[in-house]
């Protein structure tokens, strides 16, 4: 802050000169005329009094009218159109022309700098490798700016050694800055960062004394530029999860740097006629920079805002928008300033572009904030469309998973809630469904099952925690299904009276969807428990029927002799127990007590028999011969055998191929035919083929539920239908 009141007071102070000059010597402005002959504009500097422009270029320590007092009278040397000419010019001392020309240069963005570097100071935790390098990089950018304005041409009090030091160290704190924000690419070794040191020192040292080329820097400024552009793009690529961040910082980066360098070589050649210089222009675009540091302070500690985040996004989202208009706004005046150049013409578009800027304002800032809101800073949608986006959301919601995906990427954002937790009851016990921000630890719960016997109109305030700021019931009807404990809220915690009808009516859609689904799953669980007795049934009737039946009916041909063996009854015998055995197999298939892998064999072979030639059967099966668990082999076996079934019934196929591989670490199956196949217009999943009367293939996803193996099916009319199943231990 030292620094930047000093120059501030150089700038306004000391250095009025009465005009100024650019980098090459030429001057742009002049300030106070004085009698002819006199400074113009586009004259060049040869030299002020005893200095020539040589020798001050060379050195940066040297610095004109050094010594001069206001009123005292200095001998220029110009150039003007190819000749040299001497002017005496009366230093003027502190004038409204220069004053006003430093107003709109681009002093007052360090002092931006300076402020969010020392919010970061005071306010943001922790104190860690990110939070120094952040106060860092908002202070050595304020340093060279303030040491970097048009006035550092003057080479007073080393300001333009001051702005080469500031940049050279800027180098290093830049680019380690973007290497750990929004988080770090990797661990830097410890001699790099002391060779970087190092070098920086080296850098300054030989600055201080001037052995490097004055213009140098440029390139040490590109460098930091260019190498933390290309560090940003590091982090989009390999960070997909902080996209979030990096959208922010790329548009900070964009809303910065594109008027600066676009806009304002635009507005200097087209707004001449109503503004004074480039000062002004300059000033326009220089509007935008204070986007970046601003969006690098809340994308690296945005949710330690609290409260004022809400307040913060908006003003984030306003500022924006007054950018994009203006942005647009200044170069169409501009231009119509250049059709009519008539006083009364510009007045006309001025108001109309005033009312054209309102009326957009009034049209397109909501839609602007909504895109900002939702697809710059995380909020899916604004608050006034959560009812309708929820109640279309909550019908697609069909198991618990999906329902709180729901609640935690739209409600909750949208509402910015912090603390929240989803309690439902789980035959009267409490359990804990979504918890975000908080933790109900088990021993808790006991504690809130007496909330079900609660009778209430409305709503309760006063929670069963000291951080709950509001409860809703989920009712269906007189029963309770569960609980909406609501907590922390930005801005302010505040539930107002106009939330509680859409919460209230979000809670009681929110209860209708989880009675379905809680009911779904219980029908779930009984046709899972179905399946497995039905299982159980089958295995003990096929060995009744072998241990038993077959065992009788054996004994009673034992007992006829030779007269009462007739050949019918042979005949009949033989195709009787042939019929016993097939529904056996049917039932339990016999090779499953000698894995997988033989029992699919023995089913091909079975198969090809029943096809009679119609239909041929391929098979290619690799197996290391390892076993599972009874249930695995039995599941999976039933699969691949509704699937063949499936395709001889409705696809009327040339040819079904069964392949895979059968290793300890995983099981692929695949079951494919080449016939008709089918346009499937639900998704296929188990809760959509049930309610679809699809048992053939729900059946099918239900086994590979019941193991924990993953099943998909591929159709598409008139090209067959491919049938995957992939099973792993313990569902790796």
């Amino acid at each position: 802050m030292a620094i930047l009141l000093f120059y501030s007071y150089v700038d306004f102070f000391q250095h009025p000169f009465g005009f100024g000059w650019g980098p090459d010597g030429e001057v742009y402005a002049v300030f106070t005329p004085q009698p002819a002959p006199s400074l113009s504009v586009g004259d060049r500097l040869i030299a002020i009094g005893p200095l020539t422009w040589d020798a001050f270029s060379a050195d940066l320590t040297k610095s004109f009218f050094a010594g001069v007092k206001p009123g005292q009278t200095v001998p220029i040397t110009i150039q003007r159109n190819n000749q040299i000419l001497t002017v005496q010019w009366t230093l003027p001392g502190m004038n409204s022309g220069e004053v006003v020309d430093q107003l709109f240069s681009e002093w007052f963005l360090a002092f931006v700098f300076w402020l969010f570097g020392t919010l970061a100071l005071l306010l943001l935790r922790p104190r860690d490798e990110r939070w120094r390098l952040l106060i860092a990089f908002y202070y050595l950018t304020a340093i060279w700016l303030i040491a970097g304005t048009r006035l550092s041409n003057d080479h007073i009090w080393y300001r333009a050694l001051v702005l080469r030091i500031a940049i050279w160290i800027s180098i290093p704190v830049y680019l380690w800055l973007h290497w750990v924000v929004p988080r770090p690419l990797g661990r830097l070794p410890r001699g790099l960062i002391g060779f970087a040191s190092l070098a920086v020192l080296g850098l300054v040292i030989a600055q201080w004394f001037q052995i490097l080329p004055q213009n140098l820097y440029y390139i040490g400024f590109l460098l930091s530029l260019l190498g933390s552009l290309i560090l940003l793009v590091i982090h989009l690529i390999r960070q997909p999860e902080f996209h979030q961040e990096m959208r922010l910082l790329w548009v900070a980066i964009f809303y910065s740097l594109v008027p600066l360098f676009l806009i304002a070589p635009l507005l200097t050649n087209l707004t001449a006629s109503f503004l004074n210089g480039t000062a002004q222009t300059d000033t326009l675009a220089l509007i935008t920079v204070p986007v970046l540091p601003s969006i690098y302070f809340y994308s690296a500690y945005r949710r330690q805002l609290g409260g004022l985040e809400m307040r913060v996004n908006r003003i984030i989202s306003a500022y924006l928008f007054i950018v994009l208009l203006g942005g647009v706004g200044i170069p169409l005046f501009a231009f119509a300033d250049r059709w009519f150049p008539s006083t009364d013409d510009t007045l006309i578009i001025g108001g109309l572009g005033t009312l054209l800027a309102a009326a957009l304002s009034i049209w397109i800032f909501p839609r602007f904030q909504n895109f900002v809101e939702q697809h710059l800073l995380g909020i899916p949608l604004p608050f006034g469309q959560i009812q309708q986006a929820y109640s279309t959301g909550i019908t697609d919601s069909i198991s618990l998973k999906s329902l709180t995906n729901l609640l935690n990427d739209v409600m909750l954002p949208s509402l910015l809630v912090r603390q929240f937790c989803f309690l439902y009851f789980d035959r009267d016990y409490p359990k804990v469904l979504l918890a975000v921000g908080v933790d109900v630890k088990a021993d808790e719960l006991s504690k809130l099952s007496t909330l079900k016997d609660l009778h209430f109109n409305d709503h309760l305030k006063i929670g069963p925690y000291p951080w709950v700021k509001l409860m809703l019931p989920l009712r269906v009807g007189k029963d309770v299904l569960g609980f909406w404990l609501f907590g922390r809220r930005d801005p302010d915690d505040f539930y107002s009276q106009k939330d509680l009808p859409i919460l209230r009516s979000l809670a009681d859609q929110t209860a209708i969807a989880l009675s379905n689904i809680l009911q779904t799953e219980r029908l779930h669980a009984a046709y899972q428990d179905g399946i497995q007795r039905s299982d159980i049934v089958r295995q003990q009737i096929s060995l009744e029927l072998h241990d038993s039946v077959l065992n009788r009916m054996a004994a009673i041909m034992m007992k006829l002799d030779d007269r009462s063996m007739t050949p019918e009854i042979q005949a009949s015998y033989t195709e009787l127990t042939g019929e016993v055995r097939k529904i056996i197999r049917e039932l339990r298939p016999v090779m499953l007590n000698y894995g997988l892998q033989p029992a699919i064999e023995a089913y091909v072979d079975t198969l090809i028999d029943q096809m009679d030639g119609r239909v041929r059967v391929g098979l290619d099966l690799k197996s290391d011969g390892s076993r599972y668990s009874q249930e695995v082999e039995q599941h999976l076996f039933r699969i691949v055998q509704e699937a063949c079934m499936n395709a001889r019934r409705h696809s009327n196929p040339t040819l079904i191929t069964l392949s895979g591989q059968l290793r300890s670490d995983l099981i692929e199956l695949t079951v494919e035919d080449n016939g008709s196949g089918f346009n499937p217009k639900e998704i296929l999943d188990l809760n959509a083929l049930q309610a679809g009367n699809h048992f053939g293939l729900s059946g099918m996803f239900e086994r590979a539920e019941l193991v924990g193996a993953e099943i998909a099916i591929e159709s598409e009319g008139g090209k067959g239908t491919r049938v995957r199943v992939r099973w792993k231990p313990n569902g790796e």
